[in-house]
């Protein structure tokens, strides 16, 4: 429960929903038993109906005691790992024994693995020479078979349900037990604590669309973080005054959210001539961190901004260092980079994010293809963490530039070229005549010279036959479906793989 103060006085209020338990009240999600496998074996299946509206402070409630009831095997953990890493311990050691542990389980307990690997007899075999042998899955199909890729003897009782946003075209519902949210924590409190006080701290989520108040809450599975929300989308003048107070007052030690809404809350605080100097650090997530954005908040607040690759299905995947690789978090997931048929690629080459979770075995999600394009670093970091790096991190891949001969151009090597030019935001638009415009909403330092050399450069990468152009558009400038967490990418052209364009208008980021 948070606690919500207004000019009226104090009330008790309730965070939005971040999942919840499957024995929770938030709708029927019962337990069936049901002939599964060849054998006749009764195995246990999840069926998962709509959520039903409900109080939203009794599901804050709930919220709050499952992570205060994890919190004691979190500090655990979290000591575990920092005596490892004190010790010298092999980060991939440890991956190899927990992958082995995750496809033998897979393999007894979980219908999608069973039968997919020859039975293995004789010695262990190589952890990662086995993973090679299972396939890789989809959203799509994990969407189409959710029930099958759970552990027969799932226990509701220690499991959450949650959704992923959707920006992929396909929103899914997974499943994630104690554990996997345990250790998703627990190296989240040692990465917390490398760049100051693992506990107690307090973080400031500003600007968020679905709010409109104030909103205060206690996260213990975090650390016993203390979390302010807001949201002020068409509040009066009056009230964002008091919101830039607020926001003053609270002193938050670090900011988070979306580069829009932190970019959003800049704005707000200049005009209201407030400022905090208490934050120390700046962590972006869910949709592509512009350089022009990135040096503009690391100007304004005085701190290092790190921005975080993460999605529902498996937590935080990758967070970037002070040197600007994103890190692995090694200790609870394995990834790999493959091309389009599923064929692990070296190191160095962009392809796909394929991803294993090592720790979730109420629905174990081996080589889950990500729909994200980055590649592994071919060199340890200068930071000097043991954890695997990648290089980048790209979005998902929205599709590619047509030209009239047929041919066609990967649509991320013109997002590229918009990203070296100081722009708050892009959006690469193909028109129906296969013109591409590219619409920009500009940095303070964006001038007539960048605007003419970026024109240059796109012209440069489509070659004859395709004519560009720069245009300068405000926020409320750009069409709505494009977006996704790297690239924004809209086709006229029939036939194609990008999002279809809705009506120019504000869109609404990826989460």
């Amino acid at each position: 429960m948070g606690v919500r103060t207004s000019a009226g006085g104090t009330s008790w209020s309730a965070a939005p929903p971040q999942g919840c338990l499957l024995s929770c009240p938030c709708g029927p999600r019962t337990v069936r038993s049901a002939a599964g496998d060849q054998g006749g074996h009764a195995v246990m299946r999840q069926r998962f109906e709509p959520r039903e509206e409900h109080d939203d402070e009794q599901q804050w409630q709930g919220q709050m005691i499952y992570e205060a009831l994890l919190f004691p095997r979190v500090h655990e953990e979290r000591e575990r790992y920092e005596e490892q890493a004190a010790r010298g311990e092999s980060v991939g050691e440890l991956q190899g024994t927990r992958l082995r542990e995750i496809l033998d389980h897979a393999m007894r307990a979980v219908p999608a693995y069973r039968g997919v690997v020859p039975d293995v007899t004789g010695p262990a075999p190589d952890p990662w020479a086995l993973l090679a042998k299972f396939p890789s899955v989809t959203k799509s199909g994990l969407a189409r078979g959710l029930v099958d890729h759970c552990d027969d003897d799932i226990d509701p009782a220690r499991c959450r349900v949650l959704e992923t946003s959707g920006t992929s075209g396909i929103p899914l519902r997974v499943i994630r037990d104690d554990n996997a949210f345990v250790h998703e924590w627990a190296t989240a409190l040692v990465r917390n604590g490398r760049h100051g006080p693992a506990y107690n701290r307090k973080v400031l989520m500003p600007c968020l669309a679905r709010l409109n108040h104030w909103f205060e809450y206690l996260s213990p599975g975090t650390g016993f973080t203390r979390v302010a929300q807001f949201g002020c989308d068409g509040s009066s003048v009056e009230r964002r005054a008091l919101y830039a107070e607020r926001a003053e007052a609270f002193a938050p030690d670090v900011l988070s959210g979306s580069p829009r809404n932190l970019i959003d809350f800049m704005a707000l605080l200049r005009e209201n001539g407030r400022r905090l100097p208490t934050v120390r650090r700046i962590v972006t997530c869910g949709e592509l961190l512009m350089p022009a954005v990135r040096n503009s908040l690391a100007d304004f607040f005085g701190a290092a901004v790190l921005d975080m690759y993460a999605m529902k299905e498996v937590g935080t995947i990758a967070v970037q260092c002070e040197e600007g690789a994103y890190h692995i978090d090694s200790e609870r997931l394995w990834v790999e980079i493959v091309d389009d048929s599923g064929t692990p690629l070296p190191e160095g080459r962009t392809g796909e994010i394929v991803v294993s979770d090592l720790t979730n075995r109420a629905m174990p999600l081996i080589r889950y293809r990500t729909g994200d394009f980055g590649s592994l670093a071919t060199a340890a970091c200068p930071c000097g963490l043991p954890h695997k790096a990648m290089d980048l991190v790209e979005g998902r891949n929205p599709g590619e530039i047509r030209r009239p001969d047929g041919s066609a151009l990967p649509v991320l090597w013109a997002a590229r070229a918009a990203r070296r030019y100081p722009v708050r935001r892009y959006q690469i638009v193909q028109e129906t005549d296969f013109s591409v415009s590219v619409l920009v909403a500009p940095a303070p330092s964006f001038g007539p010279a960048d605007g003419a050399a970026l024109t240059q450069a796109v012209e440069d990468l489509l070659g004859t036959g395709v004519d560009c152009r720069v245009r300068i558009v405000g926020d409320d400038g750009f069409h709505r479906g494009g977006r996704r967490k790297d690239v924004d990418f809209v086709s006229f052209l029939p036939q194609v793989s990008a999002a279809a364009p809705m009506a120019a208008g504000n869109q609404t980021p990826s989460n």
